[in-house]
C-alpha cells in the first residue's frame, strides 16, 4: 500500500453506478419515455432510475431522448433538445452527446462519455465545452477517475484543479518532494531562507511521541499551508499577515515559483503546491458533516514517512467540532513494519482502535504492555478506550470514505418532473 493506492481507492469509492441522481441546473440527462399515462403524465426512464413527468409537447413512447435540466422554484424542468432522437439505440446515447457538446466523435471522446453516463455523473453542456480546452491527448483511468471525482464534488473543471487531483495518484510523496526541492535549492545556490527553514523544519522535526502528537500535528498541518486560504478570509494588518503567511509553505512556494527561478526548481515546488491543493479540495463540509484527508511529513520512530490521515465527523450546532463522534484513520509505510493502518473510531467519547499490519502477531504484545497506559492518558482527555486490537491487512481494508449521502445534499429522488 502506498498514497497514490489509498488516494485511487477513494475515488473508486466515491463514484458508484447505482447512486441516486441528481438533477442540476443546465445538466444534459438521456432519457427514454417508458409510459403514457393520462392527463399528459408520462414515465421517464433515467438511467436506472424511472420518474414521472408532465408532457407538455407531444413525444413517442419507447423513443429516447436528450433533455437538458433547468431549474426552477418548485421542480426541474427537462427540455428536450434539438434532434436529439435522430441517432437511433444504443448508438444515440454517446453520439447524440457528442453531437451536443460540440466534440469530435473520436476514441477518447468515446470513452470519457460512456464513463460518464455509466457513473451517472453530472453532464454540464458548458462546463465540457470548456473542458475539450484543456483535456489530455490520452484518456485512461486514471483520468477519468479524476474528471469522474471533480464532477461528483462539483468543482471547477479546469485545468488547475484537474492538476492538482492528479497529483494525488501520481507522483512522489511529500518526503520526498521537499527532499528534492532543498537538493534543488542547494545545487543551485538560490537563497530563499524562509523557504529552507520551512523545509528544514517539517523534515528535521522532533519525533511524533504520545504526550504531543496533538501539538504536532496541528504544527505540521498549519507549516504546510492546508490552512492558508482560510487565514486569507480573516482580517490582518499588514504585517501581521505577511508573519502568518512566512509560517506556511504553500504561500511561500507560491511566491517562489514566480521568481526567476530555474525550470526543475518551479516544477518541483509546483508539484508540492499541487499536493496541497489537491487534498484541500478533496476536503470538504456537507451541512454538519466534515470530511478532511491529508498527507503530513512526520519523524516517526527516528524515521521520516508521510502519514496519510482520514477524518470523519461532525460539526456541532454551535460550528465546533463535535469530538465525541467521528473516524480517523491513519496510513503510513514504515521501513521495517510496512504498510500500517490505524483506525479509530469514537462513539460518545468511547473509543476502540485497530492496527492493521501483516506482523500483526508480533504487535500485539507490544500493544498489551503499552495499553494501560494509553488508557490512562485518554481518561486525562476524557476518552474511555474499550479495545485495542492488531490484525493482518487484507484486501477489503481499504479507506473509509464518508457516507455517499453526506457528498449529495441535493440529490433528486422521484418527484414530478416537468417537460
Amino acid at each position: 500500500m502506498n498514497i497514490n493506492h489509498i488516494v485511487q481507492n477513494l475515488f473508486q469509492e466515491n463514484l458508484l453506478s447505482s447512486k441516486v441522481l441528481e438533477l442540476r441546473d443546465g445538466q444534459l440527462v438521456y432519457g427514454k419515455l417508458t409510459k403514457l399515462f393520462p392527463q399528459q403524465m408520462a414515465e421517464v426512464q433515467i438511467g436506472s432510475q424511472k420518474m414521472l413527468a408532465n408532457l407538455t409537447i407531444p413525444l413517442t413512447i419507447d423513443q429516447s431522448y436528450w433533455f437538458q435540466v433547468s431549474a426552477t422554484d418548485d421542480k426541474p424542468i427537462l427540455k428536450v433538445l434539438p434532434h436529439s432522437s435522430e441517432v437511433s439505440s444504443e448508438k444515440g446515447n454517446i453520439k447524440g452527446l457528442l453531437q451536443q457538446l460540440h466534440l469530435p466523435d473520436t476514441k477518447e471522446n468515446n470513452l470519457f462519455i460512456r464513463y460518464l453516463l455509466s457513473n451517472n455523473l453530472p453532464i454540464m453542456k458548458e462546463s465540457m465545452g470548456n473542458m475539450k480546452d484543456w483535456l489530455p491527448a490520452s484518456i485512461g483511468k486514471q483520468e477519468l477517475s479524476v474528471i469522474g471525482l471533480m464532477l461528483e464534488r462539483d468543482l471547477p473543471l479546469t485545468k488547475e484543479v484537474f492538476s492538482s487531483i492528479s497529483s494525488l495518484q501520481a507522483g512522489k510523496g511529500i518526503s520526498a518532494l521537499i527532499g528534492e526541492l532543498q537538493q534543488q535549492l542547494s545545487a543551485f545556490k538560490i537563497k530563499e531562507p524562509i523557504v529552507n527553514n520551512l523545509l528544514s523544519s517539517l523534515t528535521e522535526g522532533e519525533n511524533l511521541s504520545q504526550d504531543t502528537i496533538v501539538d504536532t500535528l496541528k504544527t505540521i498541518f498549519h507549516k504546510m499551508g492546508y490552512s492558508f486560504e482560510a487565514g486569507l478570509l480573516k482580517r490582518t494588518p499588514m504585517g501581521e499577515e505577511q508573519a502568518f503567511h512566512q509560517e506556511m509553505l504553500k504561500p511561500m512556494l507560491l511566491e517562489l515559483v514566480g521568481k526567476d527561478v530555474p525550470i526543475a526548481v518551479k516544477e518541483t515546488a509546483g508539484q508540492l503546491i499541487d499536493k496541497v491543493t489537491g487534498y484541500q479540495l478533496m476536503s470538504q463540509q456537507t451541512g454538519p458533516v466534515m470530511q478532511l484527508i491529508t498527507e503530513i511529513p512526520l519523524r516517526f520512530f527516528n524515521q521520516q514517512v508521510d502519514i496519510t490521515m482520514q477524518y470523519n465527523g461532525r460539526k456541532t450546532a454551535d460550528g465546533k467540532v463535535d469530538s465525541n463522534y467521528c473516524r480517523i484513520l491513519f496510513y503510513l509505510e514504515l521501513a521495517h513494519m510496512k504498510d500500517t493502518v490505524i483506525d479509530i473510531n469514537i462513539q460518545n467519547r468511547i473509543m476502540n482502535m485497530s492496527i492493521l499490519n501483516d506482523r500483526a502477531p508480533e504487535i500485539m504484545p507490544i500493544i498489551k504492555q503499552t495499553e494501560e497506559s494509553l488508557k490512562e492518558k485518554l481518561r486525562e482527555l476524557d476518552y474511555k478506550l474499550m479495545t485495542v486490537h492488531a490484525r493482518p491487512l487484507t484486501k477489503e481494508d481499504k479507506p473509509v470514505w464518508s457516507p455517499q449521502q453526506a457528498m449529495r445534499t441535493n440529490a433528486y429522488k422521484g418527484v414530478d418532473l416537468k417537460i
